[in-house]
């Protein structure tokens, strides 16, 4: 009797948890089944949950596929197709959800007919411009409307220029210029100079590409009409028409130091005044090689040693050569890293000095 009763329970327990777990498998393939759909009418913006009934996928399957840890659920009501592991772990992941963000802020303004633009760090961004971390991300909406102004729900509006405002990769954002005045605010003289410069190389890639990027070699070859360059700061200085005590500072930008490296240290340069100097120059070896190096000033050869320039044990074996070619065809070459140009720029100028002392000897 007890037997029976046992081996019934026993029974009954087994198929209970076979059901769970046929409920559970079948809860995670409905809840994939939604995040596909959903990344096919969303891919990798965010959608509120009327959004999501618009395409046929109810409230309900939202919640399940929320539950299921295969939407992340950014606020209230809204919603991206992701890990929310990877959202809590990686910085890309958060700023692509805190992008999403304010995407959807925009559009919905835009759609209020109010033309809303991704502004300031935000910008940054995605325009590869070098821009401090962190902070909220920032949309500009044009003056007297009735939107309004402060933060809410991690996102800030402030007033701006609709003049500004481009069209990138189906974005409504500030252009390069425009967002490098926005975020110049509180920069070192050596920094503004760097970010105007990379600002005005990242303008003229957008007008050349549009929504793709270019060989950075081409673009700098590009860059060697000095029509074009005075053009571009003729651009930036209208940019920083009200800034009174930046806007000296952009005569020395030049848009063709390719990195943020080489841009600072063309900020650091300039406020030396070492007397001529060009980004980008090329000089010839004993080979009879010609060889284009960072910089050139009076005659020494500078190069600005990335951190991933020399990735492979081979790149730096070709890079001796490559000096040891240049030295010997009668051109010195100073080398320097970020840690010499933004934490010990005494010792950089130093280098430098006596580098074009020994040259002048």
């Amino acid at each position: 009797m007890h037997a029976a009763l046992s081996t019934g329970a026993g029974a009954g327990l087994e198929s209970s948890v076979v059901g769970q777990h046929r409920d559970a498998v079948h809860h995670r393939r409905g809840a994939a089944e939604t995040a596909a759909s959903l990344r096919v009418h969303f891919a990798g913006a965010a959608f509120t949950v009327a959004q999501a009934e618009e395409c046929g996928i109810s409230a309900r399957r939202v919640a399940i596929a929320a539950d299921a840890g295969v939407l992340v659920r950014v606020r209230r009501g809204l919603y991206l197709v992701g890990d929310p592991a990877a959202i809590d772990q990686s910085d890309d992941a958060r700023a692509g959800a805190q992008l999403a963000v304010a995407q959807h802020r925009v559009e919905q303004l835009r759609d209020g007919g109010i033309p809303a633009a991704l502004a300031e760090e935000m910008a940054a961004s995605i325009w590869g411009l070098p821009r401090e971390p962190g902070g909220v991300s920032t949309i500009h909406i044009p003056r007297g409307t009735t939107a309004h102004l402060g933060t809410r729900q991690g996102v800030r509006l402030r007033e701006g220029d609709v003049r500004d405002t481009v069209t990138f990769r189906g974005m409504s954002i500030t252009s390069p210029l425009a967002t490098a005045r926005d975020i110049c605010r509180g920069l070192p003289r050596y920094k503004a100079v760097g970010l105007f410069g990379l600002a005005e190389r990242r303008h003229a890639e957008w007008l050349l590409a549009g929504d793709d990027r270019m060989d950075p070699g081409d673009l700098t070859q590009a860059l060697t009409d000095p029509d074009w360059r005075a053009d571009l700061a003729e651009q930036m200085r209208l940019m920083l028409a009200a800034s009174p005590r930046r806007l000296p500072w952009c005569a020395s930008a030049d848009p063709r130091p390719e990195t943020y490296l080489e841009g600072i240290s063309w900020g650091r340069f300039t406020g030396w005044k070492f007397g001529d100097m060009r980004p980008q120059a090329w000089v010839r070896g004993a080979s009879g090689r010609r060889y284009r190096v960072d910089v050139l000033i009076g005659g020494v050869a500078g190069e600005a040693d990335g951190a991933i320039k020399y990735g492979a044990p081979e790149a730096l074996w070709k890079e001796k050569r490559r000096q040891e070619d240049i030295e010997e065809g009668g051109t010195r070459v100073v080398r320097w890293t970020y840690a010499d140009a933004e934490h010990h720029p005494d010792r950089l100028l130093q280098r430098w000095r006596r580098a074009l002392a020994h040259r002048a000897a």
